[in-house]
């Protein structure tokens, strides 16, 4: 079958990743990594920021990996931290799942922005991520995530056994935002009015910290978009989409605006993940 994990050894890779402020910009300060993750050197932004690009070696999740990023801002420093590719879920067999952990820390002044990209569920795969945000009052932070339905190309679409992702972000300690993806196709309807919408690409995000222009930000070549305040410096963003590209686009649009607001020139998002 396409897609089955041929490896016997589950990976269990690991991403440390400690930022800080120096005179010429932020810096990385620390970096441990261990296969089959990898990163390229950082690259310099405007405003003193880091970029740092995550890739993964090999073909993608396998039935009992592990990832675990854990990635640290210091005092005043400012990084953006973003995967090269989309990852890629492979089908696996039995109850098997793959599992990721992100740990994103942000001290006093601090900024990251997180913004892994696309996430690809092959059929009878199963992943299970969990996301973990602590901040400081006065950070800013930047989250997006971006989930295929699958290969719709190979009739894949919405043939995965599980997908599970749960984002948690507190401020001080106290829980300011929570997000949750639960989807079990051959359990329910996933495709129905109310949870899909027939759309075959699903996004969300949040900015902390953040005031961006909302004005003329609307839904575009067939997306459906929610992108506005819970209360004031707190942005959420939720959109479905048919095409992969017309949901770039639109993230891309919400990006620009987050950088503007932050008096940063926007990233560009393909520049990095192409």
């Amino acid at each position: 079958m396409i897609g089955i994990e041929p490896r016997v050894a589950p990976a269990q890779g690991r991403l440390e990743l400690v930022f800080a402020p120096g005179r010429g910009g932020t810096s990385l300060a620390h970096a441990h990594v261990s296969a089959p993750l990898k990163i390229v050197r950082p690259f310099a932004l405007d405003g003193g920021r880091a970029l740092v690009q995550v890739l993964t070696l090999g073909p993608g999740f396998c039935a009992g990996d592990h990832s675990t990023l854990d990635v640290t801002v210091e005092p005043g420093a400012r990084a953006v931290v973003i995967m090269q590719a989309a990852s890629r879920v492979l089908g696996m067999t039995g109850e098997s799942h793959a599992t990721q952990s992100v740990n994103l820390s942000v001290h006093p002044g601090g900024q990251l922005e997180y913004y892994p990209g696309l996430t690809i569920p092959f059929a009878d795969s199963s992943f299970v991520q969990r996301v973990h945000v602590a901040a400081a009052a006065d950070a800013r932070v930047g989250i997006l995530e971006t989930w295929s339905m699958g290969r719709s190309s190979r009739g894949e679409h919405l043939r995965f056994r599980r997908l599970s992702s749960r984002t948690r972000v507190a401020v001080d300690g106290v829980p300011v935002y929570g997000d949750a993806i639960e989807l079990e196709p051959s359990l329910r309807n996933a495709a129905a009015t109310g949870v899909l919408e027939n759309y075959r690409y699903t996004a969300s995000g949040f900015w902390l910290g953040a005031s961006p222009d909302l004005a003329g930000m609307r839904s575009v070549d067939g997306t459906l978009l929610a992108f506005g305040h819970t209360v004031p410096q707190h942005v959420y963003l939720r959109a479905l989409a048919m095409d992969g590209y017309a949901m770039g686009r639109l993230l891309q649009s919400a990006v620009d605006r987050i950088n503007a607001a932050w008096g940063l020139q926007a990233i560009p998002l393909r520049r990095f993940t192409s």
